[in-house]
């Protein structure tokens, strides 16, 4: 549905953008910035344009910030509070940061929308609801050309602009991703959905589908996540996810999802259920799966057990983080560029509280150890990419609930 606030968001963005632009000139010549006793104005107002000074200014704590504390809040998810990740930030900024976890994309959402963006200054989002987001004037546009030094640069081809990634940036007209739009975000953490196998138990000819998980050879869990799992189901029947879908579509996967809970053995609540049944044996696949649920397993030295990406291929989710709107602390912009730079993403690859998610910066890719390229399957993800589809986000995710809820009580 298309949402209808006319005030010109586009000219509004502009003259945001013009402002933070000499503010930043401002800072450069001395007058206010982060560094003295006024912030530069894109801090204050509420969805100005995201400028960045230089590298590597950025990596260094100013004066003002080494004789100051300040506090940076940041909505994400699980890993980013690691204090590997966290701690060196804290301690070379004299700052403190305040780490909101949460586990649902639209949970979080509705949470900023409801007022409590006040609460944030930075948010990570699986990048399908970066345009949802841009549209309810929840986060900052960033300048582009500034931030390229600090991200872009130094990232893995697939994340280049110039190579057509498009899932950062965002056109104001209609709120789709668009590589010639607004840069909204700076791609974090990537990896896919699909369903995990323990290759011990399952044959390599069989898993080569997802066909696998319907078959009554193999014990089989579904863990209790809808959004994921319908869009692997789409996967699965040959259907594309993201479009509106006709009455048949959406009965071909009610019948789908129906024959594959007739087929399981149990309903998995969480992620941690879903690594115990297939550790313990209970299950022989698990379905979904992804390398986010599947690299706590490998860490550990389980290395049979995989998030497969069969012919159908998997769903490629990339979590992106934004500035969210209204007042920023000064350190906001040092702690978006210490996230992104290379040995720092390494650690939020390989975060002291466990688990494990690939990155996309070069720097972690060329500093991988051999136990961890084979944990995290780093040698493997041009195929599961080449063969996986990028998660934009299903416009009727509405019709496909009621379907998983009937679907749960056949178990």
């Amino acid at each position: 549905m298309t949402r209808k606030y006319e005030f010109d968001r586009r000219a509004f963005m502009k003259g945001a953008a013009g402002a933070a632009g000499a503010a930043g000139l401002a800072g450069c010549l001395g007058i206010g910035g982060g560094g003295g006793g006024n912030k530069p104005s894109w801090m204050t107002e509420q969805l100005a344009q995201v400028p960045a000074s230089e590298p590597p200014s950025l990596y260094e704590p100013s004066d003002w910030e080494k004789n100051n504390q300040e506090t940076l809040s940041h909505l994400t998810w699980t890993g980013y509070d690691a204090e590997n990740v966290q701690g060196p930030f804290r301690k070379q900024f004299n700052a403190d940061t305040k780490i909101d976890l949460f586990t649902s994309n639209p949970k979080a959402f509705n949470r900023l929308k409801s007022g409590e963006w006040k609460q944030f200054d930075q948010a990570t989002f699986d990048m399908a609801w970066i345009p949802r987001l841009a549209k309810e004037g929840l986060i900052r546009p960033m300048s582009y050309e500034d931030w390229k030094p600090y991200a872009f640069d130094e990232y893995i081809d697939l994340f280049k602009r110039e190579n057509g990634y498009k899932y950062a940036f965002v056109n104001e007209d209609d709120y789709t991703f668009d590589i010639d739009g607004t840069l909204y975000g700076l791609p974090q953490r990537f990896g896919w959905a699909s369903f995990a196998v323990n290759t011990d138990a399952v044959s390599k000819s069989d898993y080569k589908s997802y066909d696998a998980a319907w078959s009554e050879e193999y014990n089989v869990g579904v863990y209790d996540l809808m959004f994921w799992g319908i869009q692997i189901i789409m996967l699965r029947e040959g259907i594309e996810p993201y479009k509106e879908h006709t009455d048949e579509e959406v009965e071909q996967v009610r019948q789908a999802t129906f024959d594959l809970f007739d087929n399981a053995k149990t309903l998995l609540p969480d992620f941690a259920s879903m690594n115990q049944a297939l550790k313990s044996g209970e299950v022989d696949i698990g379905f979904i799966s992804g390398n986010w649920i599947n690299g706590t397993l490998r860490r550990d030295g389980n290395l049979e057990f995989e998030a497969v990406v069969p012919e159908e291929g998997s769903v490629i989710w990339v979590e992106t983080t934004a500035f969210v709107k209204g007042e920023q602390p000064r350190i906001s912009d040092n702690y978006m560029a210490y996230m992104m730079e290379g040995e720092n993403a390494l650690k939020l690859s390989w975060p002291s509280s466990g688990g494990t998610n690939v990155v996309p910066h070069k720097t972690a890719h060329e500093q991988y150890s051999d136990r961890q390229r084979e944990v995290l399957r780093v040698d493997a993800l041009p195929d599961i990419i080449d063969r996986s589809v990028f998660y934009t986000g299903i416009p009727d995710l509405e019709k496909f609930e009621p379907i998983w809820r009937e679907a749960k009580t056949r178990l």
